[in-house]
């Protein structure tokens, strides 16, 4: 039984809600362990993590205890089989919450030979750095990875969908400093791309579609369609209880607003974007210098311009 859920989960399981995933492979990893399928276990240990980092299905500190118990059963099991792929979701998660500062720890992932086609660790290797490069705001890394893991994960994979995200997000934001205005039509394509997806994984991907759409329209100077979409994509990411991408639409909804002058409105949704990072477990401050970036949960650049243009606005 917990073979074929895991099974299922592995192939199908993305159309789904995410939630409801992480649920069945819990049971499933108790079950198999119980009944002495280890290696299944750790295989629905692996994913169910996976599942839990694309989601914000569990406040990041708690889902690394976790992870660490994970890593702990797989040395008294003496299993090797799942070890790579827990790391490096550790890695993730610990970036997440700190960039590693006081979460990290000895033990690393390990690529290997990145040309070996018998690898199956690269393409997770690709998504997890773009993962970490996006919400830490490395722009043009998260673009490279993304690149690479297009090269290797089959479409209709769901971290592939996960990708064509990140990496939309990240061609707006060149789009908005007009770095590259031939990047649009790529977005475009990524959109029509999503709007296929979310036919299959309405739970899943509606969100992300919206905030595409948003950023899109931002762009274009159309703003009742940006504010709506906006809206739209921060109440999705809530009825799906993405809280980190519930986070980021309130963020980027922040800017947009910021760049259109709409002061308070800027305000009310960094401090949205703040309580969904916080409630996420990220304690990460980036302080970069006319940057933006994802996960800052300090806002106290952003935020004390806004409230500075607030106050110059009543005098």
């Amino acid at each position: 039984m917990a073979q074929l859920s895991f099974l299922f989960t592995n192939a199908v399981g993305h159309l789904e809600w995410f939630h409801a995933g992480v649920q069945r492979l819990r049971v499933c990893f108790d079950s198999a362990l119980s009944s002495g399928n280890a290696e299944i276990g750790f295989f629905c240990a692996l994913q169910l993590v996976i599942f839990s980092i694309l989601s914000g299905e569990k406040e990041l500190t708690s889902l690394l205890k976790d992870i660490d118990y994970y890593l702990h059963l797989l040395e008294t099991y003496k299993s090797e089989v799942s070890k790579n792929f827990l790391l490096s979701s550790r890695e993730t998660v610990s970036m997440l919450i700190d960039k590693g500062e006081a979460t990290s720890i000895e033990a690393k992932e390990y690529l290997g030979d990145v040309t070996d086609p018998g690898n199956k660790f690269v393409a997770t290797f690709y998504c997890q750095q773009l993962l970490r490069n996006f919400w830490l705001g490395y722009g043009e890394r998260c673009r490279h990875f993304a690149k690479k893991g297009f090269a290797r994960i089959p479409q209709g994979r769901y971290f592939f969908h996960i990708i064509k995200f990140y990496y939309g997000l990240s061609l707006l934001e060149m789009l908005k400093k007009k770095l590259n205005s031939a990047r649009q039509k790529e977005v475009e394509e990524i959109i029509e791309s999503m709007k296929v997806a979310v036919k299959h994984a309405d739970s899943n991907i509606r969100n992300k579609l919206e905030l595409l759409q948003a950023e899109l329209h931002g762009l274009g100077a159309r703003h009742n369609e940006a504010v709506a979409l906006y809206n739209a994509a921060i109440a999705s990411a809530k009825k799906s209880k993405f809280i980190h991408e519930q986070g980021l639409a309130c963020e980027r909804a922040g800017l947009y607003y910021k760049k259109m002058g709409c002061t308070r409105d800027a305000l009310v949704h960094f401090q949205q974007a703040h309580a969904c990072y916080k409630e996420w477990g990220s304690n990460v401050d980036i302080v970069e210098g006319g940057k933006s970036c994802a996960l800052v949960t300090a806002y106290h650049i952003r935020l004390d311009c806004v409230k500075n243009d607030t106050l110059r606005s009543n005098n």
